[in-house]
């Protein structure tokens, strides 16, 4: 879809509404889920208290990131195959981005530069690709 530069701004959003397709349901949804659970987490510390629960949140993390690229591929870039190389090297990206933000704001899962800091985030990041392959797995199905 290519829009001209200077439109009026309800014409470009009638435009966007017209080119949305059904792939923004599960990555609005994931997305949705994604947020409600890191809130409840953070409010009831459930990252300290059930150990697998960081892991369940990297895994959902790659799934909305992969299933939102898609949908942004196939509904605002026509041209650019969603392929699976690009969706996964773009979820690893952010994934690498979300663990140099929790290393910036001192929330990695250990001290940084300790032994376990580096396990914990290549951890995280293998959870990332991990939730990234299983939106791929049902994006090949449509």
């Amino acid at each position: 879809m290519h829009l001209p530069k200077y439109r009026r701004a309800d014409v470009f959003f009638s435009d966007i509404i017209i080119a949305m397709n059904k792939t923004y349901i599960p990555a609005l949804i994931s997305v949705i889920l994604l947020a409600t659970l890191h809130f409840i987490a953070n409010e009831f510390h459930l990252y300290h208290l059930i150990s697998w629960f960081d892991i369940m949140m990297h895994i959902l993390g790659g799934l909305a990131i992969a299933l939102s690229i898609y949908w942004t591929m196939v509904t605002f870039f026509e041209e650019v195959h969603p392929s699976l190389a690009r969706i996964m090297i773009i979820t690893f990206i952010a994934g690498f981005a979300w663990e140099t933000f929790e290393t910036m704001n001192d929330i990695a899962g250990a001290p940084l530069g300790t032994h376990d800091y580096y396990i914990d985030s290549v951890k995280d990041l293998y959870d990332d690709v991990i939730g990234g392959f299983i939106a791929c797995f049902f994006l090949r199905k449509k």
